[in-house]
C-alpha cells in the first residue's frame, strides 16, 4: 500500500499529523515503521515513538481552499482524548472550504455525533469481511456495523491492504455503508497477508463502481494480477 490517499481528481492528499501513534498494532503498519526508523530523529517523534501523542504545535497549521487534508496519517485518532479532538475540530472549523479526512481504524468514534462538520469526511478501513488476526483493531464486522449506522453525508472507505473476502457479503456491506469515496489498495510491503485472486479483485471493483460515486485503485494493486 502506498502511504498517501488520493483525491477524486487524482492529487495526493496533504497530511496534517497533529496526532501520531496507535495501539492497534497492525503488523503490516507502514506508519509505525516510518516513525520508529526514518523519522525517529525528529524532535516530534524521538521521545514518544509510536505512542499515541497529540502535537499542539500543529494547531498553527494553515490550509487552503479546495485542499483535501488527511488528518493524522501517522497515527489513529481513535486514541485521542475528546479534549484533543475538540482542538483539532476548532482548526477544521476555521477552514470550511477545505476538506478534511478523519480515518480511524475504529469508526465507532463517530457514533456520538460530536464530529459532524460538513467539511469532514468520516473515514474507516475495512480490509475484508472475514475475521482477521493481524491487528488489535475491532474485527471487520464491528467496523462495518459502526460505519453502516453512520449517516454522515461524506464517508470515505479504505479497503487497504485488501485481504481475501467473500464477494457478495463484502459488496453488501459496502452498499450498506454507502461511501462517497472508496480506495482499494494492496499490501505493497509484502507482509504475507491472505490476499484475494485478481479475478475477485476485478469483480469487487466492478461491483463497487455500481454502488459508489468514486472508486480509486491505488498504485500497486495490479501486482495481484500477476501473482494470484
Amino acid at each position: 500500500m502506498t502511504r498517501m490517499f488520493i483525491t477524486p481528481d487524482g492529487r495526493r492528499m496533504k497530511t496534517w499529523n497533529i496526532f501520531s501513534g496507535c495501539k492497534f498494532d497492525c503488523y503490516y503498519c507502514w506508519a509505525r515503521k516510518l516513525v520508529t526508523t526514518r523519522l525517529a530523529h525528529l524532535e516530534k517523534y524521538c521521545s514518544v515513538g509510536f505512542i499515541p501523542t497529540f502535537h499542539p504545535a500543529e494547531l498553527k497549521a494553515k490550509f487552503k481552499p479546495n485542499e483535501f487534508v488527511f488528518v493524522s496519517s501517522l497515527g489513529d485518532i481513535s486514541f485521542a482524548t475528546w479534549s484533543e479532538l475538540k482542538q483539532i475540530l476548532s482548526v477544521i472549523q476555521k477552514y470550511p472550504q477545505t476538506k478534511f479526512l478523519l480515518q480511524p481504524k475504529d469508526p465507532a468514534i463517530f457514533m456520538d455525533g460530536r464530529i459532524w462538520e460538513d467539511n469532514i469526511y468520516h473515514g474507516a478501513t475495512i480490509e475484508t469481511n472475514r475475521e482477521i488476526t493481524v491487528s488489535k483493531a475491532p474485527q471487520p464486522i464491528k467496523r462495518y456495523h459502526a460505519f453502516a449506522e453512520n449517516n454522515h453525508p461524506h464517508k470515505f472507505l479504505s479497503i487497504e491492504p485488501i485481504m481475501d473476502f467473500d464477494l457478495e457479503i463484502f459488496l453488501s456491506w459496502i452498499k450498506d455503508i454507502n461511501p462517497e469515496i472508496v480506495e482499494v489498495g494492496a499490501d505493497n510491503y509484502r507482509s504475507l497477508l491472505p490476499e484475494p485472486s485478481w479475478d475477485k479483485v476485478e469483480a469487487l471493483l466492478k461491483g463497487l463502481r455500481d454502488i459508489c460515486p468514486v472508486v480509486i485503485e491505488k498504485e500497486g494493486l495490479e501486482r495481484l494480477k500477476h501473482e494470484y
